[in-house]
């Protein structure tokens, strides 16, 4: 019976002291920072040869309302990269004072899809917690003007350089071969009216 009721014992010391070991840790973890949340806004498309230009927003996520009105602005490092099929080619930090940042990206040539990737890093004695977020955008080409391709000639688009067929040649010879006509026509006319002389004297 002793044995019986010392595991007995020990089984409910297990059941009453264990979440009171754990539910403090728990809490104090929650409780030890505000969340924050990475926001990015890039452009959806960039031209080849030009710089993306990407500005990051972190915001406090703090599980109510008065948490966040007691909390200061996040500060930290922002972490950039810009990546293109999965390898990373442009990297920078730079700091964060509470306020969006604007970076500027390198020259991009290559067209195609790029991931953007920023990384939030609190600084020391914050209440903070650090955040990370990616989005993405495409480079195209930019358009040029194609002079020899089959598309449609506006009234108003020379292809070429050369000048549009205004029917001009053939108008010309069509009023000269109207004025031959009336001519002959004239001359046809003038000669029957005009009198006969006798073939002999009389």
């Amino acid at each position: 019976m002793k044995r019986l009721a010392a595991v007995l014992a020990l089984v409910l010391s297990s059941y009453v002291l264990a979440p009171a070991l754990v539910a403090p840790a728990n809490a104090d973890d929650y409780a030890k920072g505000v969340r924050t949340s990475c926001h990015i806004a890039v452009p959806a498309v960039v031209r080849a040869k030009q710089s993306p230009r990407v500005t990051i927003t972190v915001q406090p996520n703090a599980p109510d309302q008065a948490a966040a009105a007691k909390a200061v602005r996040p500060s930290g490092t922002v972490e950039l990269t810009i990546l293109r099929g999965g390898t990373g080619i442009f990297t920078k930090t730079v700091k964060y004072s509470g306020r969006p940042v604007t970076v500027v990206g390198p020259v991009l040539r290559e067209p195609g899809h790029y991931v953007v990737r920023a990384t939030f890093r609190t600084a020391d004695g914050t209440v903070f917690k650090s955040c990370h977020n990616n989005d993405a955008f495409n480079v195209k080409a930019g358009s040029s003007p194609d002079v020899v391709g089959p598309h449609p000639n506006p009234g108003n688009t020379n292809p070429g350089g050369l000048l549009p067929d205004t029917g001009g040649p053939d108008m010309f010879w069509l009023v000269l071969a109207l004025v031959l006509v009336g001519s002959g026509g004239a001359l046809v006319y003038a000669s029957k009216r005009r009198p006969r002389a006798p073939l002999y004297d009389v």
